[in-house]
């Protein structure tokens, strides 16, 4: 671990020490089984098996590892978002990985659950993948959080300046796949269906980060307790850079329906354990 910091202060281990991260390790090879069953049982030839079975596996620790960031005090939240994630693998073929991870390791940005503020390294990484995920997901909205969140990082107590840079990139990414790709505005396209649950999951979710006063989860690296404001500011992120999805109708939440998932489980799964 202190090897690990040496090097970033974004990345988080799952150390096999804790019963919670010992039961996602158990339950990696079960993922990979049946994804890659699934991608069997379409006709799908050896390659796509083998990448459906790692896939299928990432998706699993991105679920659980993603509700982490943004419910850190409702540790049992994130087993019901691993299931809803994996779930939303299997049956959504356009879900997108890149953009589950890059939306993660935004909110990463902000709250800072590891503790230290994030390296240059960090930053560089975090900026690139977000770039990486606006361009091939057609979605320049995501530069605009991208931006918001290095400017959050900036911002708030104990800030970076140099976050500010980074966020200037996020803003010429935005720019650059307006550019190429145009403002693709289609919201229209979504089932009456899915805005309504849609709808409903955004209040519900907005009222619990109204809800989230106080925040006991400690930092990975510095055993000091998570700032709420830095929380609750990293939960916004998460629900605007799925909102920004949106913007392409249906096609846009089946691409973003691995984030959605997380964010459907963060209230969920606040009323089933509410806090004490």
């Amino acid at each position: 671990m202190k090897i690990l910091y040496r090097i970033t202060f974004i990345a988080r281990t799952l150390d096999p020490r804790y019963p919670t991260n010992l039961a996602v390790l158990l339950l990696l090879p079960a993922a990979a089984g049946v994804a890659a069953a699934m991608a069997l049982l379409r006709g799908s030839g050896l390659p796509e098996i083998a990448q459906a079975a790692l896939f299928g596996a990432a998706a699993v620790v991105a679920g659980w590892a993603f509700a982490r960031e943004l419910a850190p005090d409702l540790e049992q939240l994130a087993f019901l978002s691993l299931l809803l994630t994996f779930g939303a693998f299997l049956t959504v073929e356009s879900s997108s990985l890149l953009l589950l991870f890059a939306v993660q390791f935004l909110v990463r940005i902000v709250n800072r659950s590891v503790g230290p503020p994030a390296r240059v390294i960090d930053s560089v990484f975090v900026a690139a993948l977000t770039v990486w995920a606006a361009w091939n997901g057609a979605f320049p909205g995501l530069g605009l959080i991208g931006a918001l969140a290095f400017g959050l990082d900036a911002s708030m107590a104990e800030g970076l300046r140099r976050q500010w840079f980074f966020a200037g990139i996020c803003l010429a990414a935005t720019w650059f796949c307006l550019g190429r790709q145009g403002l693709s505005w289609t919201p229209e396209t979504l089932p009456a269906t899915a805005t309504g649950l849609l709808l409903i999951v955004t209040v519900a979710y907005g009222l619990t980060v109204r809800r989230t006063r106080r925040v006991t989860s400690l930092a990975d690296a510095t055993g000091m307790p998570l700032s709420s404001a830095r929380v609750r500011a990293g939960m916004a992120v998460g629900l605007l850079a799925g909102l920004q999805a949106l913007a392409r109708g249906q096609a846009g939440l089946e691409v973003a329906a691995l984030v959605w998932a997380v964010l459907a489980s963060v209230p969920l799964g606040a009323l089933v354990w509410p806090r004490r």
